[in-house]
């Protein structure tokens, strides 16, 4: 009873802490993958099998800054995941402990507390390791060993064991679509933890956008059934080379509207709603506190359940666990059981004659003899249930005061595969049956070409060829395109080695050191800090100054060559070039400051700029300058002509851009206000529509056509009062509306 006193005074301990520290998050968002992290173990957002994602807390959104209005929907982004997060389990002499820290749900797949249950909060920090300062200036602390954006948080399980997560993202292009997570796992009882069970626990559902742009919605039902009816299409994979466990969609889902043709010029998103490939690889993993198989509670039912496990000194290989499942994650009912060594195994291991055979004929021989007695994938590889997997580690034996360190990457790229890559194979790719009939290994599909192998359903391809003949988007850089190019830079930036495709060989994350070295990338030039600024002829003016020309580093890939000055109607595009500007370029650069007018700066409209600094062997910085900006002029001093644009409007008409508070084609704008104003609208009859209180340093303010019920308007005339509030002079006029 002496270490349940323990817990108890732990948690009482823990929850008075809770009071002070309640969950709370800071957002990864320096590279193209953003990411919200918890300091309760959850990633994204609290699990929920569907829903949406809150505005301003990413749930592996890719590509970044994605949330639109279109067709008077809102559209949150391109997330990608339910809701991620860590299980740990482990027994001690009151039994056996679980811990769900995120991805952790009832038995319908929607959320349960997390916070007080089984996780915690201790504390969550962003660390900003930016090589220019937000006034322009350069860091003098910025360190380039170190990743640019760092977060760390904390919390404590009803295992005893506490959990530190060190997770680290870069702008720099090619390397800025990962996340790598370091975990310490510290044993804070007074008794050795048995049967230590570790386990990431992810969901990944490429993507929102593309989902509720095809099938009007983003749930875990939406990817399950029979093709070709819209649903089906969503396959989980394994990549044995890399460690790497990770999902796609058949085709990319293409957009099926005229917007397919816009979307996929140069410089914009891409006419595939759906092009990700989202996964999660081990980089490193424990191994000293592995217990021997004469220390462990592990139940095996069958021989074969055993042999050829255990590796020459006695352990477990690894890893242990690799469960596929739909998006209901009872921790009670069901993921618990999954680290229970009082039940058979989960998932079973590569032993049997006939895994030799698919190694043999399927895939490649020379692996057979690496991951014979590791485990398998469970049956479910397939479309069947691809939402949810656990990823898990075990048994460990960790002593009072003992410490654990795992490495993990969360990886997105466009597609599996790349060009050429359909000669590899790895897991997954067929439904159901093929799985039962022996099909585990298929070819890599990609955006290049369509593929045809056995049981694919009423469906028989796989893949895309999309990228014969369209450009890539913008945030993709080249050659790094896939999945699998993603995963081999963040091992690349992880171990400090040299480069290698690992479709031509086997990463091993025993190799790997326990901590990240993040000292051999070469760092490019980066962007320098930008401000926007309004002028009196509505020409949004962008101003940056010089001091970044002064960044030097022993690892500088290569020196400036000039700044590109970039816009885009949205910040998925389409980006276009305003103009390249030269060093200290004499057309641009006065009184210390570069200082560039947009030309098609229009009144009201809102555009995304980015200034990119490029080297001198042509290598481009990550847009981490980009601002959201609403054109505008400064407001009227005195109240005297007030306008609307368009007058008429014609909602079908479409106007071009975007709008991040409204539909585009419902924005009516109201120019010459000042400051401070009350705007009422009326019907023809007289009836109040609408009052619109403006209190900015604006010229103009949008309304979209919502009344007082915030029902669109019909067609017709209206009439507008605006009074200022300074000196109660009045402003009317009248406009019409044709839908």
């Amino acid at each position: 009873m002496k270490y349940l006193g323990f817990i108890v005074l732990l948690f009482f301990v823990s929850l008075i802490q809770a009071d002070a520290q309640q969950r709370e998050w800071e957002i990864h968002s320096r590279g193209v993958l953003h990411q919200t992290v918890f300091n309760t173990g959850e990633l994204g957002r609290p699990y929920n099998a569907g829903g949406t994602v809150p505005e301003g807390r990413p749930s592996m959104e890719w590509p970044p800054y994605s949330r639109m209005i279109l067709d008077r929907v809102n559209y949150p982004g391109h997330h990608n995941s339910f809701g991620s997060g860590i299980w740990v389990a482990a027994t001690s002499s009151e039994g056996r402990q679980y811990a769900f820290c995120g991805a952790v749900s009832n038995s319908s797949g929607e959320p349960v507390p997390v916070v007080g249950v089984h996780s915690i909060p201790s504390e969550v920090r962003r660390i900003e390791n930016f090589p220019v300062l937000e006034d322009g200036e350069l860091n003098p602390a910025y360190d380039p060993n170190e990743a640019e954006e760092i977060i760390i948080s904390s919390w404590d399980t009803p295992v005893g064991i506490r959990v530190t997560r060190t997770s680290r993202a870069w702008s720099f292009p090619g390397y800025d679509s990962f996340i790598i997570y370091e975990y310490e796992f510290e044993n804070i009882t007074n008794e050795t933890l048995r049967d230590v069970f570790i386990t990431f626990a992810n969901t990944f559902a490429p993507s929102m956008f593309g989902y509720m742009r095809n099938f009007g919605e983003w749930t875990e039902g939406s990817f399950r059934g029979q093709p070709p009816d819209g649903v089906g299409d969503h396959f989980a994979r394994f990549d044995l080379k890399r460690w790497m466990s990770y999902n796609h969609e058949r085709e990319g889902l293409p957009e099926q509207s005229l917007l397919f043709n816009s979307w996929s010029t140069p410089g914009n998103r891409g006419g595939l709603n759906s092009p990700q490939a989202v996964g999660l690889m081990v980089l490193h993993y424990d191994y000293d506190h592995l217990s021997t198989r004469d220390e462990t509670d592990q139940v095996f039912v069958v021989p074969a359940d055993s042999s050829g496990m255990w590796d020459v000194n006695n352990k477990a290989k690894q890893p242990f666990l690799l469960r596929y499942e739909n998006g209901n994650l009872p921790g009670d009912t069901k993921t618990g059981a999954w680290m229970d060594p009082t039940q058979r195994r989960k998932t079973s291991i590569w032993e049997s004659p006939d895994d030799s055979i698919r190694f043999t004929e399927q895939f490649e021989p020379e692996l057979w003899d690496y991951w014979r007695g590791r485990t398998s994938t469970s049956a479910n590889l397939s479309w069947w249930q691809p939402v949810s997997r656990g990823y898990g580690f075990f048994p460990y034996a960790l002593p009072p005061g003992g410490r654990m360190r795992f490495t993990v990457a969360e990886v997105v790229g466009y597609g599996p595969g790349s060009e050429g890559d359909s000669q590899y194979a790895d897991l997954g790719g067929t439904v159901r049956a093929g799985v039962d009939q022996g099909h585990w290994f298929n070819p890599i599909p990609s955006w290049y070409e369509r593929l045809s192998y056995p049981h694919l359903g009423s469906e028989d391809f796989i893949g895309s060829t999309y990228l014969q003949d369209n450009p890539l988007p913008w945030y993709v850089t080249p050659p790094v395109i896939s999945i699998r190019d993603v995963a081999d830079r963040a091992i690349e930036m992880y171990t400090g080695r040299e480069l290698a495709k690992y479709d031509t060989l086997q990463y091993e994350p025993l190799d790997a050191p326990q901590t990240g070295l993040y000292n051999t990338i070469p760092i490019p030039f980066p962007a320098p800090a930008i401000r926007i600024e309004n002028t009196r002829a509505a020409s949004n003016r962008i101003i940056w100054g010089p001091q970044v020309e002064e960044f030097d580093t022993p690892r500088l890939k290569a020196p400036l060559s000039h700044y590109e000055v970039m816009r885009a109607p949205h910040p998925l595009g389409p980006w276009t070039m305003i103009d390249r500007v030269e060093i200290r370029d004499v057309r641009y650069f006065e009184n210390g400051e570069y200082s560039i007018l947009d030309p098609d700066s229009d009144l009201g409209e809102n555009v995304a700029y980015a200034v990119v600094s490029v080297d001198t062997e042509g290598g481009r910085s990550g847009k981490t300058n980009l601002i959201r900006h609403e054109t505008q002029a400064p407001p009227m001093e005195t109240l005297e002509r007030v306008y609307v644009v368009p007058n008429p409007l014609f909602v079908t008409s479409g106007l071009s851009g975007s709008d991040p508070r409204g539909e585009i084609t419902d924005r009516i704008q109201f120019m010459g206000l000042t400051k401070r104003c009350t705007i009422r609208i009326f019907s023809y009859t007289g009836q109040l529509i609408k009052t619109i209180e403006h209190d900015r340093e604006t010229y103009g303010n949008p309304w979209y056509q919502l009344s007082i019920n915030n029902q669109i308007i019909a067609s017709g005339v209206y009439f507008f009062v605006v009074e200022d509030h300074e000196t109660g002079d009045r402003a009317n006029g009248k406009f019409v509306v044709i839908h």
